[in-house]
């Protein structure tokens, strides 16, 4: 089951709980990510707030896939933490272009009904941009999963080379929901 929740109101703190120490085991403990390390074990930063929209896959009540959309007209990461890596290009700013950030999935090859949870996940979340009206979503990832996100029916635009941060290789592109997988 795939959870939607907009901020982090009361309605939601149970979920969101689940959120905040899945992201701590995935970017932290798996990730390496030690920037983020907290003593309480969730990962929580100043973007979640209550224009946040977090995506959580569920199976038997257990966080097993998420992901976070920001809308670009406030700040986000690419414009606050990292601007740097669009190397002075401009990004796609606007009521209708989100960030898409904080993707993770459980290790292993976790399924549901048949379906790898990432696939849910991407799916599930370009649905989600075509009912909602988000006709764009920028990101940073690895250079590897571009081929992923296509073959799952987003449209992608580089939008300036790949750059090293933190240790990792990462590019910032553009992408756009399609009905079609590209190739």
């Amino acid at each position: 089951m795939m959870k939607i929740c907009i901020g982090d109101s009361r309605a939601n703190a149970v979920i969101m709980e689940k959120i905040w120490r899945f992201r701590h085991q995935q970017f932290v403990e798996r990730r390496g990510w030690q920037a983020l390390r907290k003593s309480d074990r969730r990962e929580i930063d100043q973007f979640d707030h209550d224009c946040a929209i977090h995506f959580s896959v569920l199976k038997n009540d257990a966080v097993i896939g998420y992901s976070r959309l920001l809308p670009t007209v406030q700040p986000h990461l690419l414009s606050s933490v990292y601007p740097q890596i669009m190397r002075g290009q401009k990004w796609p700013r606007s009521h209708d272009v989100f960030e898409w950030t904080r993707w993770a999935v459980a290790s292993g090859d976790e399924r549901i009904d048949g379906v790898r949870v990432s696939r849910v996940l991407m799916i599930g979340l370009m649905e989600f941009c075509r009912v909602a009206g988000i006709t764009s979503l920028i990101g940073e990832t690895h250079p590897k999963l571009i081929n992923s996100l296509r073959a799952n029916g987003w449209q992608t635009h580089i939008l300036s080379e790949p750059s090293i941060f933190e240790n990792e290789l990462v590019v910032p592109l553009e992408v756009i929901p399609s009905s079609a997988p590209q190739t």
